[in-house]
């Protein structure tokens, strides 16, 4: 979730939107700034016109599916290299990338 924070924070600054930070918990944080950018993603591209924003709630829930099934692979993967090949865990380093498909207003994890 930290690097999808990252990446949100980065295209907060691309873009010249806000983040916004609450009193409330990171996560919470986190999911409320993703759907201002579903939002704006929706409205800037023309081919998401007949979209409306109940589908950010959807890209929402698939992001985070795909992040939390990433982060267990990555554990599993992480401790398997760990035991195999004597590795540190803090020299593992995993890094996701991000793509928005426009047209069926969907983030892709890789």
């Amino acid at each position: 979730m930290q690097q999808w924070k990252a990446y949100l924070l980065s295209e907060f600054t691309v873009y010249g939107l806000d983040y916004n930070e609450t009193d409330s918990s990171e996560d919470f944080d986190i999911k409320t700034n993703s759907l201002v950018y579903f939002g704006w993603l929706r409205r800037t591209f023309q081919s998401t016109n007949n979209m409306d924003k109940s589908r950010d709630d959807v890209v929402w829930i698939m992001l985070e599916r795909q992040l939390r099934e990433l982060a267990k692979k990555a554990e599993k993967g992480s401790a398997n290299l760990v035991s195999k090949m004597c590795f540190d865990e803090r020299q593992i380093q995993i890094i996701l990338n991000f793509s928005y498909d426009d047209e069926q207003h969907i983030i892709y994890v890789s």
